[in-house]
């Protein structure tokens, strides 16, 4: 597998001493305040994440332990006051984006092994087991740093994963210790138990859909017998489904107890990652998709269409009659009932009901939700494929009712957090031909979400706030997942161009301003320093508006793409940030790649015309020194400067 050469470093990079670090945490506040900026959150998929060195087992996983270093390494550089994290649902082997998995139930393959091995999980995992994947891991070791071996962790069709079989051994020897009655095991059930009857109506069907993918050797519903494929459904009789649910459980007992297990951890992992973020005072808002897996869809098959789906328009798919084929199965919106207002539910449906709970879950599980899809809720686009060819179905529009069953969800789940009339706990990606109705509804209400990486297209900050946006009712970042990366925009000149006239345009850009004084700067080639004044542009586009977003392929400056959306790649979902991220980090900036702060702070003041010359040539100060060779952490940073070998600047 191809590793770009920008993912690779060398033996330099400029970081910053313990002591300008503290220098820049006030820099760092005084200009977002200058700036009147709001909220700048990064963009974080689990398998993005590093690893702790030595316990790599081939993906990341927000919920470990050695986040909480990196999520301070991120909010030291860069400020962030939230994460937007992505799906984090269940897998399969067969399709690994997050956006295709659950919504209940997270994924297996993101829960952190390492913790397994405290005692407040009763050390059901050594590090020795750990250790041992790492050091035995089959593959390029270097590859793996910067790339998620899904394989590895989840499994093949002809093996299981990693992931899986440590789980497995965590779980017997949970078990082994309740039995010989060890205080953190009986701890850990009482846990255990108090989570199986909060979570007991999503979590035995989620059990049993899995029970029955073994039984049947297939997930494909279709393929199972007449009474298991509608088990949930209203059709069969409550006698039958109890009797077939008490078989099932008798039979497959163990793995019941497994799959629920394995959800119990990961939500207490989930649970103290939140806690953690905010203790750092750092808001964690959840992606709520606008689908269900199969298994969601046949616990719930009372609220589906059958052989209808979620898609989108799409000119750009003539194979597919100009739809996006999303694949994921279409709610039965006549059975949606009615919601006034965000108080009054006695007259949900079935259906509304069903998303009442959905998104009561996420907002007990975040502090915030990124609504996936949003304007599905008000012009839903459906689709059926009949035979290999699709066609829409016209559904009515929707208007306010789902908006008003997620506020309600929210008044209950969040309670004093709620803002009744500044509902920000909500973010709408509204993008799409489909969209125009549900942003004029949404329209000032809550934040929409936008990139500039359709510049071109009038999709600036300049413009949102010219089309009557309020500076803090939308959300915009240089990308997101499904855009290419900031480094190839920079090199695609013929966009280049036009996103800069667009720049020049809005704002007052002293290009000399977007220039370096130091040497690693003025030793690049002309094309090389054009493409590096236009990421840090871009960047700065952003820190004009009060609320921003950025990626971490973006922010450590890497070419590679998350995920190119619509098609079927191999490193799709995939690109990881390496367990040596500080030097990394700090490598990629003195050769201009990354998210260098400082200059982009300082580029943002001046296209707002922020008359501040002390502040912009502190920022510039700093900017420099991130922009220069020498030592590549803080530590050797330190280090330097107490021999004598580094002069203190900041």
């Amino acid at each position: 597998m191809r590793i770009n050469p920008l993912t690779k470093y060398q033996n330099f990079g400029r970081a910053f001493t313990t002591e300008e670090k503290k220098v820049y945490a006030e820099l760092l506040n005084e200009a977002k305040d200058a700036l009147q900026i709001k909220d700048t959150t990064a963009i974080v998929f689990d398998f993005n994440t590093p690893s702790e060195e030595g316990y790599n087992t081939g993906i990341g996983t927000t919920f470990s332990d050695s986040m909480k270093k990196f999520i301070a390494f991120l909010k030291s550089m860069t400020g962030i006051t939230s994460i937007q994290l992505q799906p984090q649902g269940k897998i399969t082997r067969n399709n690994t984006s997050p956006y295709s998995g659950t919504n209940y139930a997270f994924g297996d393959h993101i829960i952190d092994l390492k913790k397994l091995t405290k005692n407040e999980y009763a050390n059901i995992l050594s590090t020795e087991d750990i250790k041992k994947v790492d050091e035995e891991y089959p593959r390029d070791k270097t590859i793996r740093e910067y790339r998620t071996d899904y394989e590895y962790v989840i499994g093949s069709e002809n093996e299981e994963g990693i992931q899986e079989k440590l789980l497995k051994k965590a779980y017997e020897n949970y078990k082994a210790a309740l039995k010989a009655k060890k205080l953190a095991a009986v701890g850990l059930y009482n846990e255990f138990m108090n989570f199986k009857k909060e979570n007991s109506s999503w979590l035995d069907k989620n059990a049993l859909y899995e029970v029955l993918t073994l039984h049947y050797a297939t997930s494909d519903i279709s393929q199972w017998d007449e009474t298991d494929k509608m088990l949930y459904s209203s059709e069969i009789p409550n006698s039958v489904r109890q009797n077939r649910i008490a078989e099932l459980k008798s039979q497959y007992q163990e793995i019941v107890d497994f799959e629920n297990f394995k959800q119990f951890i990961a939500a207490k992992q989930q649970k103290e990652s939140r806690i953690f973020l905010n203790s750092e005072n750092i808001k964690l808002y959840g992606d709520c998709l606008i689908g269900f897996s199969q298994g969601e869809m046949w616990a719930n098959i009372d609220c589906f269409r059958e052989n209808l789906y979620y898609g989108g328009p799409d000119p750009g798919c003539p194979e597919t009659n100009g739809i996006q084929t999303w694949g994921l199965p279409a709610l039965d919106y006549t059975k949606l009932g009615e919601c006034i207002d965000d108080g009054d539910l006695s007259k949900l449906g079935e259906v509304g009901k069903f998303l009442y709970d959905k998104y009561t879950e996420f907002f007990k599980r975040y502090d915030g939700i990124r609504m996936d899809a949003a304007w599905q809720f008000v012009t839903p686009f459906i689709y059926q494929a009949v035979n290999g060819n699709y066609e829409e179905v016209k559904l009515p529009e929707i208007n306010f009712t789902i908006f008003n069953i997620m506020n309600a969800a929210a008044k209950n789940a969040l309670g004093d957090k709620f803002e009744e009339n500044n509902p920000d706990n909500i973010m709408l990606e509204l993008v799409g031909i489909s969209a125009g109705k549900s942003r004029e509804m949404t329209f000032n209400k809550y934040p929409h979400l936008y990139t500039t990486a359709y510049a071109e297209y009038d999709e600036t900050p300049a413009k949102f706030l010219e089309k009557g946006y309020q500076n803090g009712k939308f959300y915009v970042g240089v990308g997101c997942h499904d855009n290419d990366s900031l480094v190839n925009l920079s090199k695609d000149k013929e966009r280049r161009k036009l996103h800069l006239d667009g720049m020049h345009r809005d704002y007052n850009i002293d290009e000399a301003k977007l220039k370096y004084s130091v040497q690693e700067y003025n030793g690049q080639t002309e094309e090389q320093k054009v493409e590096e004044d236009f990421r840090t542009a871009k960047f700065a586009e952003i820190f004009t508006s009060a609320k921003q977003f950025f990626t971490l392929p973006d922010m450590f400056g890497m070419c590679e793409r998350i995920n190119i959306s619509g098609k079927s790649d191999k490193d799709n979902w995939t690109l990881r940030i390496p367990s040596d991220y500080e030097r990394f980090y700090y490598t990629q900036l003195s050769k201009g790649f990354g998210l260098n702060m400082p200059k982009v702070l300082s580029n943002a003041l001046s296209m707002k015309n922020i008359e501040n010359r002390q502040l912009i040539e502190k920022c510039s100060k700093a900017a420099e020194i991130l922009r220069s060779n020498g030592p590549m952490t803080e530590e050797e940073a330190n280090n330097a400067f107490k021999t004598g070998k580094l002069e203190r600047v900041l």
